[in-house]
């Protein structure tokens, strides 16, 4: 089972929240002992989703920064997002196919 936090949203979040959710979710609901957080905006993200294995966090317009626990390992295009996620725990062993 996959723990997932997510910031409520607010005005600096520059991406619909809402659906790169269920986009997270739907790629990766089949995996187990995983937290992954999916925030709004790098003001708070980074605080918030510290315990969580792997973040997806909006870093400004159409960028991505994606994280593993506190550390931020790469950015990415918005509409890579969720595919370069699920590289990012492909490549640290912990991806398990559907």
């Amino acid at each position: 089972m996959v723990e997932y936090i997510s910031c409520p949203s607010c005005g600096r979040t520059l991406f619909n929240l809402e659906e790169v959710v269920d986009k997270v979710r739907n790629a990766t609901s089949h995996l187990t002992g995983l937290d992954i957080a999916i925030m709004g905006c790098i003001v708070n993200g980074p605080g918030e989703m510290a315990d969580a294995d792997y973040g997806y966090v909006g870093k400004g317009k159409g960028t991505i920064a994606l994280y593993r626990r506190k550390e931020e390992i790469k950015r990415v295009p918005e509409d890579e997002g969720v595919n370069a996620l699920i590289q990012l725990i492909k490549d640290d062993g912990k991806w398990i196919d559907p």
